[in-house]
């Protein structure tokens, strides 16, 4: 599984944070996905969609591929669980899974603006606009995707079920549940990173370092705490 450190208390540590996010998150785009289907099926009734060319039944596929690599995140942190010693290769795993996670549910947005085209809905969801937008500017679908996409600002508002949206569209619906269900990959990078970082000697050193002055500081009080203790009581 790629090279291995010795023991490293820091390391396991940190790779320790990374497993539980990896699970996290992993939970949060299954019950995210969970809502979009409820949300889907609200929209069909809302069109009288019940039986034919249902928004649920066009995204389904989509859907399950989505919940299918979702859940391939807890299987890195199963392996980090599982291993003796924290190691590149689960680094490399976790990013990988993180691309493949994004790019599924990025493709959700993409899935249900081509059933809105498909059914001469996309005028109300703004995506004339976002087509000019995106014929002006190569860059769009880059600076759209993640940053957009997913609310990484876990302090805004993201309880309800996030039907509401810029126009009745089945984009509309995917864009907002996605938005306030899910917060996205930011902590969970952020933490990859600090693993990784935790591997090198450097950081370990650091942490060595940082123990020594701490003991040493403490050595310092408790050898100067009788002594003052002392002086005040022969001065009463």
């Amino acid at each position: 599984m790629g090279k291995s450190t010795q023991h490293n208390p820091a390391a396991e540590q940190e790779f320790s944070k990374m497993e539980q996010l990896l699970t996290q998150t992993a939970d949060e785009a299954a019950s995210c996905l969970k809502t979009l289907k409820s949300n889907l099926s609200e929209y069909d009734k809302r069109h009288g969609l019940l039986f034919l060319n249902t928004a649920k039944s066009y995204m389904r596929k989509d859907i399950r591929a989505a919940k299918d690599k979702a859940a391939e995140l807890k299987h890195v942190a199963d392996q980090i669980n599982k291993s003796e010693t924290p190691s590149e290769w689960e680094i490399t795993a976790a990013r990988s899974k993180i691309h493949e996670v994004s790019d599924v549910l990025i493709n959700l947005k993409k899935t249900a603006r081509a059933y809105d085209r498909k059914n001469h809905l996309e005028n109300t969801s703004g995506s004339d606009l976002k087509a000019e937008e995106r014929h002006s500017n190569p860059d769009f679908d880059r600076s759209e995707s993640e940053g957009s996409w997913f609310s990484e600002d876990t302090s805004s508002g993201r309880s309800g079920s996030g039907v509401s949206g810029k126009g009745d569209t089945v984009e509309a619906v995917v864009r907002s549940t996605v938005r306030h269900n899910f917060s996205g990959f930011s902590a969970l990078k952020h933490q990859v990173s600090e693993a990784e970082d935790s591997l090198s000697p450097s950081f370990t050193d650091r942490v060595i370092n940082t123990m020594n002055i701490m003991s040493d500081s403490l050595k310092g009080a408790a050898n100067f705490e009788p002594e003052g203790k002392e002086k005040k009581s022969m001065s009463v």
